[in-house]
Formats: structure tokens, C-alpha cells, sequence
């Protein structure tokens, strides 16, 4: 399952992007376009993850109908 390990890697990945961006808020900005910035990368990366999960679920699921159809 091939596509299982890549899908835990790359949301493992943005999760640890998502909490770099949120540590780096919490810490302090230096201004407000920094903060928009940063606010703006942090919401790529949850519209990202939510695309992941979305697409990488579908292969999945096509995956396990494609084993079951096999063994029937």
C-alpha cells in the first residue's frame, strides 16, 4: 500500500508546516504584512491537506474495490 505511506508522509509533512507557521505567529511578527503572510501560507496548506486527504482517499478507496473485485 504504497499510497497509503505517501499519504501519511505528505500530511505528516504539512502538519509540521502548519505548526512552523503557527509557532512563528505565536512567537511574534514584525508587522501586519508579515502576519497576512504567514496567515496566507497557513491556509494554503489546510486547503492543501484537505486536497490530499480528499484525492489520496479516493485512490485508496478505488484501490481496495479493485482487490475486491479480483477475489470475487
Amino acid at each position: 500500500m504504497a499510497v497509503i505511506w505517501l499519504r501519511d508522509k505528505l500530511v505528516r509533512h504539512l502538519e509540521e508546516r502548519k505548526q512552523d507557521v503557527t509557532d512563528t505567529i505565536l512567537a511574534g511578527v514584525k508587522d501586519i504584512n508579515q502576519y497576512e503572510f504567514l496567515r496566507g501560507r497557513y491556509s494554503s496548506l489546510v486547503d492543501l491537506e484537505m486536497e490530499l486527504r480528499e484525492l489520496l482517499g479516493k485512490v485508496i478507496e478505488d484501490d481496495e474495490n479493485d482487490e475486491q473485485g479480483d477475489s470475487t
